[in-house]
C-alpha cells in the first residue's frame, strides 16, 4: 500500500455560516472520513470553525477531521468581513477567497471545493466541485479565464436536477446529482401529539435566495384577520446581520407583533427536531416573486428543510420553483404554490381537514426516505471513490 492521501474539502462560507451548505459539506466529510480511514482529511475555511457550534446546530460529528484556517493566522477574516460589508467590494472579496482556495489546494492529492457564487480554482493533483449553484463565467475575457480554471476539475457534484441543468447551461459540463443529507427519524411521528402549528425553518437574511419570512408572516396575518383561530406560525433559523441583511430579522419580528407567531433565533439541532415533531404543516416561500429564468440562483436549490419536515410527517406547502419540484409531489405528499393566495387556500384546506392532513403527512414521511443520510453517504462516497482509487494506484 502507498502513502496516505491528503484529502481536503473547502468552502468559502464554512465557519461563518450555519446552513444547508455547511451541513452538506460536513456530512460529506463525515462520510469520506469513515469510508477511507487510511487517508488524512481536512476541512479548509477562511475563518476559524467552531466545531461545537456545528455539532449543536447541524448535528455534525467532525472528530478525526482537521479543521484548518487558510491562510493560517494572517488576520484575513477581519479583512473579508470588511469587504463583505461594501457591495461594490464583494467582487474583490470573491477574488481574495478564490486566491486563498488556490493556495490551500496545492497541498492536497484530492481537493473538493464547494461552490456558490465564488469562482472555483485548484492546483491539487485531482479535484472535484460540490456545486450549490453555478456562477456565470462572465464576459469574453473572464469566460476564457474561468473556463480554463474549470477544466482543472475532474468532476462536478450538485444538489439537484434543477442545479444540474444550470451547470450545463452556464458551464457546459455534466454533473452527478447527490441530494443533500436529510435526518429522518426512525420512529413514526406521534400523530396525536401534533400541534396546530405551521413551521418554517431557514436563515433570516435579505439577499440572494432568502427564505421570505416576511411574506409568510404577512400571509399568516391575513389568514388570522380573516378568521383563522387556534393556529400558530413558527419561524426558526440563524440570523444574518451583516451589510445588506442588517435589519431584516427585526422587520420580521415587527411584522409578527400582536399575532400568534413564534420566532426562534438560532435554535440548536435538538430544538429544531422538536419543532418538526410538533408541526402539522410546513411552509417554504423561497423564490416567491423571483423571475425564474433571469435569476435562477435566487430559487431554492433543493429544499433540505422541506424534506426534513416531511420526514416528521409535517405536510409541506412549498413554493413551486427550483429544487422544491423534486422534493414535493403536489396533491400526493403535500402542495406546491405559485401565488400567496394559493398558499393561503392550500393551507386552509389542511387546517379544516385533519383526515387530509394525516394522509398527506404519512405520504410525506414515506417520500422523504429517499433523501436519508445513509443514502447520501453511499452516493457521496460513490462519487468520490474513483478519484481516490486512481490516486491510490499512483502512489503504490
Amino acid at each position: 500500500m502507498g502513502r496516505s492521501l491528503r484529502i481536503g474539502l473547502h468552502s468559502p462560507f464554512f465557519g461563518s455560516t450555519v446552513g444547508g451548505g455547511e451541513k452538506y459539506l460536513g456530512s460529506a466529510a463525515e462520510a469520506i472520513r469513515d469510508a477511507f480511514p487510511e487517508h488524512s482529511l481536512e476541512i479548509v475555511s477562511p475563518v476559524p470553525v467552531d466545531q461545537d457550534l456545528y455539532r449543536r446546530m447541524l448535528g455534525l460529528d467532525l472528530h478525526g477531521i482537521r479543521l484548518r484556517t487558510a491562510p493560517d493566522g494572517n488576520g484575513s477574516g477581519s479583512l473579508l468581513r470588511r469587504l463583505n460589508q461594501v457591495s461594490r467590494l464583494r467582487r474583490v472579496r470573491n477574488l481574495v477567497l478564490a486566491g486563498q482556495a488556490l493556495l490551500a489546494s496545492r497541498r492536497f492529492d484530492l481537493f473538493i471545493s464547494m461552490v456558490y457564487v465564488i469562482p472555483a480554482v485548484t492546483r491539487a493533483r485531482r479535484s472535484m466541485i460540490i456545486c450549490q449553484f453555478p456562477y456565470e463565467l462572465g464576459g469574453a475575457g473572464g469566460r476564457l479565464l474561468w473556463r480554463r480554471e474549470m477544466e482543472r476539475f475532474d468532476s462536478v457534484i450538485c444538489y439537484s436536477d434543477f442545479v444540474r441543468g444550470w451547470i450545463s447551461d452556464y458551464w457546459g459540463r455534466s454533473a452527478t446529482v447527490v441530494n443533500p443529507p436529510i435526518d429522518i427519524p426512525n420512529a413514526e411521528p406521534d400523530w396525536d401529539r401534533k400541534q396546530n402549528s405551521i413551521l418554517s425553518v431557514g436563515r433570516f437574511f435579505a439577499a440572494g435566495h432568502n427564505k421570505r419570512q416576511d411574506l409568510m408572516v404577512r400571509t399568516f396575518r391575513e389568514m388570522v384577520d380573516a378568521g383563522l383561530d387556534g393556529w400558530k406560525l413558527v419561524l426558526a433559523g440563524s440570523v444574518h446581520n451583516d451589510a445588506v441583511n442588517a435589519g431584516y430579522y427585526e422587520s420580521v419580528v415587527e411584522l409578527a407583533r400582536g399575532y400568534p407567531v413564534e420566532i426562534h433565533d438560532g435554535p440548536g439541532y435538538d430544538k429544531v427536531q422538536e419543532l418538526y415533531r410538533e408541526a402539522s404543516i410546513y411552509w417554504h416561500a423561497a423564490g416567491s416573486g423571483v423571475d425564474a429564468r433571469a435569476r435562477p440562483v435566487e430559487l431554492e436549490h433543493f429544499g433540505m428543510t422541506t424534506a426534513e419536515a416531511m420526514g416528521h410527517g409535517a405536510v409541506p406547502v412549498a413554493m413551486a420553483a427550483g429544487g422544491q419540484l423534486e422534493v414535493v409531489t403536489s396533491g400526493i405528499d403535500g402542495y406546491l404554490w405559485k401565488e400567496p393566495s394559493e398558499l393561503r387556500a392550500r393551507t386552509l384546506e389542511l387546517v379544516r381537514d385533519p383526515v387530509l392532513r394525516r394522509r398527506l403527512g404519512e405520504e410525506a414521511r414515506r417520500a422523504s426516505s429517499r433523501f436519508d443520510r445513509p443514502s447520501f453517504r453511499r452516493n457521496i462516497v460513490a462519487a468520490v471513490e474513483p478519484l481516490v482509487r486512481e490516486l491510490e494506484a499512483q502512489t503504490r
